[in-house]
Formats: structure tokens, sequence, C-alpha cells
């Protein structure tokens, strides 16, 4: 392990970023859950639904209640990212543009048809357009499948994530906890307790920094100080 280490250390580039921008970056957890959501809050988790009612495209085929939820999600991430900016001065990565609309815009270029916003960045972008949500079909219809990564490593490395860092930096977060609690209650986990902790039976299958250590002084860094010394 101490010469995979040391090798690791000598890759200059790895040290251009830090676990923040990995982790704050938007990503799936700034699209799935928001976008399902809006399709499926106050689903019982049980009842089928006509397939012909039920959206195919994840992305293509986004809807109104989806749409408000990818914004609102959004808004919350990047007033996260400043509120650790304003922690961390000092940290370059933190003074980059961390909204959906500039992220997919930068990383799909030409291949996003229409940049006017954040909705159209994300349901005209050519190469979002095959992803199909996943449905199983039971008795009457059909329902969402939970064992699906887009119900799952979403939340336990995402949301929860991000939920860890806003209390760092005492900032309230309440569309992360909505959809954080919704996904929970279908998934018959607790991440998320009532008190607003990350304390819940299941928390373990989560990312959650400070349960290892990590303060807001340290966040950046992580256990990258003590690796140096390898």
């Amino acid at each position: 392990m101490k010469g995979f280490m040391k090798r690791i250390l000598q890759m200059p580039n790895l040290f251009d970023t830090d676990f923040l921008a990995c982790a704050l970056w938007p990503n799936n957890p700034s699209l799935h859950p928001p976008i399902l959501i809006g399709l499926f809050e106050h689903w019982d988790g049980k009842t089928p639904f006509d397939p012909a009612a039920l959206p195919v495209f994840i992305y293509k085929d986004l809807r109104t209640e989806s749409a408000r939820y990818l914004v609102e999600l959004d808004h919350e991430l990047v007033a996260l990212v400043k509120a650790l900016s304003k922690a961390h001065p000092e940290n370059p990565n933190l003074k980059l543009n961390y909204s959906l609309k500039a992220c997919i815009i930068e990383n799909y270029r030409e291949q996003v048809l229409n940049q006017w916003d954040t909705v159209s960045c994300v349901s005209s972008n050519v190469a979002f357009g095959k992803h199909k949500i996943p449905y199983t079909q039971v008795p009457g219809g059909a329902v969402p499948t939970l064992k699906h990564k887009f119900f799952e490593t979403d939340l336990t490395h995402g949301l929860t994530t991000w939920k860890d860092l806003a209390r760092m930096v005492k900032m309230e977060t309440p569309v992360i906890d909505r959809i954080i609690r919704w996904n929970q209650r279908l998934n018959n986990k607790e991440y998320l307790k009532p008190d607003g902790t990350l304390t819940g039976k299941n928390i373990d299958e989560c990312v959650i920094p400070s349960r290892i250590g990590v303060t807001l002084k340290t966040i950046a860094s992580g256990n990258r100080i003590g690796a140096a010394k390898l």
C-alpha cells in the first residue's frame, strides 16, 4: 500500500484539484434525484402507473415539476459553494462556476442544442438524449425500478455528502433535505433524521466527511496532508 501511495503522490496532476471540487461539481446527483422526485414525489412506492402516461427518457422528456426541482437544487448547490468559498477564500477551485448550466455547456458544448437556461441545457443535450428511466413491469402497469443507481448511489454519494458540507457552514438546505427524505422513504432507508442530523441507521452507506474526522478547516485536503508523509 505504501508503494502504491508513493506512486500516486508522484502524479502532479493529482494535486490540481481537491475533494471539494470533486464532490461539488455538478454531476449525476444534480440531475437524477431532482428529476425523479418531480415525477414520483407523491407515489406510495407500490401503486402501478399506466406505462403510457410515464416519461421514457429521463432528460429529454423533462416535465414541469422535475424542471422546478432541477433549478432549485442547482441554486442550493451554487449557494453551498459560495458559503464554502467564504470559509476557504484562498481555494481557487471554489471560485469556479458550479452552476449546472455552465457545467453542461463546458463539457458538452455543441451537443447542447438549446443553451438558453438550465432546463433547456438538460433537455436538449444530445449526449443525454438516449438515457431512459428504469421501470419494472408489475401486475396493473409499471413502477420505477428502485434498485437502480438513479435511486441509490446519487443519494449516498451525492446529496448526503452535500448535506454534511452544508452543516459545516451552518447552511439550511430545504431542497436537499426534501429529496433525501423522499428518497430514503421509498428505499426503506434512514440517513437524515427528523432533527436534521445525518445519524440515521443506514448512514454508514454514505460518504459523510465529518464522520471520519474531517472538519470545515481540513475539508479541501482531507487526509492528503497525512498521506504526503508516506
